[in-house]
């Protein structure tokens, strides 16, 4: 049996460095960034007092039961999930029953399927898909559901409205490869439109730079402006001052925010996140006076060939919904990102053991007459 133990946020750091397909929400700086949560690293050492597994552990409390509370590991815990799970998950259920945890969600990062993004788009322009499920993968991996089932046997349940507080982080992600491909390539595994709008910022005049923490608030005033146009739900300035701290104060340059400008007037502006071998793109905002420009595709293109230059594999977008149906809105953001080349990834999604049931059917009605 492995024996879990405290780490400090630099033995955290250093194990997920030498460790691969890891996510920036397993990194000790998203601990520092989520608001209302308490977070720890924890670790898994061998007999022989090695490092073999590592966990950022989120907590949030429970409004009027504050001695209760519940347990995130998002996108992890990092662990060989082709291992035996039950050395891992026993002594970190023990601990989190002491620490007087209800409900532990987990998402393991394990690829289940993956489709081109040629085979998105014919699903798109196909009237009887309805969503990606209904296309036959390109790959599928079967070692994922051997995880799944070694996890149901543990006792974790993947619902996405339970008990728990449903998948947080997106099932389908959209990536492209990076590894040995000239601006040429890059360029050719996209749509025609991808490259007229590319060619058409640069005629335009359109110049993409890094920016500065001092750029945030231009950032975030088309942000703003995004999100009135599209209708979500902005977060603060104050937010991105500390995502820009809390990762760069971890590892310089590991937050960097690109500005587009025409004729010295933010027009775009994105978020990207490198950790190891993958680029994430974070957060993207543009102003609706001068999209005709295409500084969008500018600073995506800018961002993909610089994510190449750091050393990334991998150049990842994020999350997509999951339906193709032509007639829902959230097919133009999958046309968006479709349009670049690349595949859709679908993960295995987050899996949630209950280790206080009492507690966890009373948070669970709370939660559906709130």
């Amino acid at each position: 049996m492995l024996e879990l133990v405290k780490l400090s946020q630099a033995e955290h750091e250093n194990y997920l460095a030498k460790s691969s397909r890891v996510s920036f929400l397993q990194t000790a700086a998203w601990g520092e960034l989520k608001t209302g949560w308490k977070f720890e690293c924890l670790g898994w050492r061998n007999n022989q007092g090695e490092t073999v597994g590592a966990a950022l552990v989120l907590y949030k409390s429970v409004p009027l039961l504050k001695k209760y509370s519940l347990a995130y590991i998002p996108e992890g815990p990092v662990i060989d999930w082709k291992s035996d799970l039950e050395s891992f998950l026993l002594p970190l259920k023990s601990y989190l029953i002491q620490k007087n945890v209800f409900l532990l969600k987990i998402g393991p990062r394990v690829v289940e399927n993956v489709w081109s993004a040629e085979n998105i788009k014919a699903g798109i322009a196909d009237s009887a898909v309805l969503k990606i499920s209904d296309l036959t993968a390109d790959q599928s991996f079967a070692q994922a559901g051997l995880i799944r089932n070694a996890l149901q046997e543990f006792g974790f349940k993947q619902e996405t409205t339970s008990a728990a507080f449903g998948d947080v982080q997106p099932r389908f992600t959209f990536e492209l490869e990076l590894s040995d491909k000239t601006d040429d390539q890059l360029l050719m595994q996209m749509n025609q439109q991808w490259r007229r709008n590319i060619k058409k910022s640069e005629s335009e005049g359109v110049k993409v730079r890094i920016g500065t923490k001092a750029d945030l608030s231009a950032f975030h005033h088309i942000y703003l402006e995004t999100a009135k146009r599209d209708g979500f739900s902005p977060r603060s300035l104050n937010y991105f001052e500390k995502y820009f701290d809390a990762f760069n104060q971890q590892q310089p340059d590991s937050l960097r925010l690109y500005v587009a400008e025409h004729q010295g007037v933010v027009v775009a502006a994105n978020l990207w996140v490198h950790i190891n071998e993958r680029v994430w793109y974070a957060y993207g905002a543009s102003s609706t006076a001068g999209r005709e420009l295409r500084p969008s595709n500018a600073v995506q293109w800018q961002m993909i060939r610089d994510a190449r230059e750091v050393g990334a594999d991998i150049y990842d977008l994020r999350g997509i919904t999951a339906t193709l149906d032509q007639l829902d809105p959230t097919v133009g953001l999958i046309n968006f990102k479709v349009g670049l080349g690349g595949r859709a990834i679908q993960w295995m999604g987050e899996f949630d053991l209950v280790l206080n049931k009492p507690i966890a059917i009373a948070y669970a009605l709370a939660r559906r007459f709130k």
